[in-house]
């Protein structure tokens, strides 16, 4: 099963992995606090569905440039 199709069974009260500075960096264990269809929240950090990209405007992260990403 890809990760794509593992993000999309995520769930509220899920928890999932954050990776902080890509492959290699630090590792976050979150709980999963919202899902719509096209994001993951945990807590105040916003994901991207799709690909477990963290979304941050401020950052100017998104699906293809970011900083961290989730994985289940």
């Amino acid at each position: 099963m890809s990760a794509e199709n593992k993000l999309d069974k995520v769930q509220v009260g899920d928890s999932v992995e954050r990776l902080i500075g890509g492959v290699g960096g630090a590792v976050m264990t979150l709980k999963v606090t919202g899902v719509t269809k096209d994001r993951i929240y945990c807590g105040p950090w916003e994901f991207s569905r799709k690909n477990g990209a963290e979304i941050d405007e401020d950052m100017g992260w998104d699906e293809q440039a970011t900083g961290s990403f989730i994985k289940p």
